[in-house]
């Protein structure tokens, strides 16, 4: 099993929608989630919606999410 790979990735629309401070936290996007690696494009820390996503290089997801953003979760949805 790779350990490397990204397993979460973060859904929250305050973390997904496109602003400035979301860009400015992006430095560094990765924490753990249930012991793996998650991405979340805002950087934050708290106030995520996790989804389970194919295991997946940062890089390789990065670029999915750029030319693929998939949807927000619905607001109120458990993290």
């Amino acid at each position: 099993m790779n350990t490397d790979l990204v397993r979460y990735v973060c859904r929250a629309q305050a973390h997904v929608t496109p602003s400035r401070t979301a860009r400015l936290a992006a430095v560094n996007p990765v924490t753990i989630h249930d012991g793996v690696w998650a991405y979340c494009p805002a950087g934050s820390r708290t106030d995520h919606e996790w989804e389970a996503i194919e295991p997946v290089a940062l890089t390789d997801l990065k670029l999915v999410e750029a030319v693929h953003p998939r949807e927000v979760a619905p607001e109120g949805s458990p993290s």
